[in-house]
């Protein structure tokens, strides 16, 4: 049985929310080094896998994982809905069409990452398409944080939507219960370094 420890998180540091850029930047950089031993790696089964971006991105932020999904030997698909502004109606009803239309063109499973917010994204998909989702595997996504607290993007959020209301009222709208666990397998890959949410809110 899955159990969420629901406790109020505090958002990171200020040290690692100023840092957090620089230090993306660096790791892009250092990739290269890495080439050798990442396309070593093999093992894809060549089925579709969608890739949901974060908050305030869209499908160019995920380029990087994409090709190397598809050097792996996997079908990586963009979530093709644009930005990623928030948890809007519109955008989870477009990503839910992509994932009836690859279900139905490659009759398998599909599976599903999420950054950050796409990861939420991926969850609740798969809770209300649980026949049509392989996995769900979710990269800082804090599904443990259904108040909002954990986050340094909070204000930003607000900013950005409409109702000018926290992500919080928003899951509540959607009846999204984020810290419920899909009936899919699920991965969560976080980091202790993470300079936008709690790294115990993302498990």
């Amino acid at each position: 049985m899955n159990y969420v420890l629901r406790e109020k998180f505090r958002p990171p540091s200020e040290f690692l929310n100023l840092t957090e850029p620089l230090r993306a930047m660096a790791e892009l950089g250092l990739l290269p080094m890495a080439e050798p031993w990442l396309n070593s790696l093999r093992g894809g089964d060549g089925h579709p896998v969608i890739i949901i971006p974060g908050f305030t991105v869209g499908d160019r932020s995920t380029v990087v994982m994409r090709k190397f999904l598809s050097a792996l030997g996997f079908l990586p698909c963009g979530w093709k809905q644009g930005v990623n502004f928030g948890v809007r109606p519109e955008l989870f009803e477009g990503i839910s069409e992509l994932l009836d239309q690859l279900h139905r063109e490659y009759d398998c499973r599909i599976s599903l990452v999420g950054q950050s917010l796409g990861g939420i994204y991926a969850r609740e998909m798969a809770k209300l398409n649980p026949d049509a989702v392989r996995q769900v595997i979710t990269l800082g996504s804090p599904f443990n944080d259904p108040e909002g607290d954990a986050s340094n993007l909070s204000d930003l959020y607000k900013l950005f939507n409409p109702e000018h209301i926290p992500k919080s009222a928003q899951f509540r709208k959607q009846q999204w219960d984020i810290g419920k666990p899909p009936p899919v397998p699920t991965t969560a890959i976080f980091s202790k370094w993470d300079g936008v949410c709690h790294w115990r809110a993302c498990i």
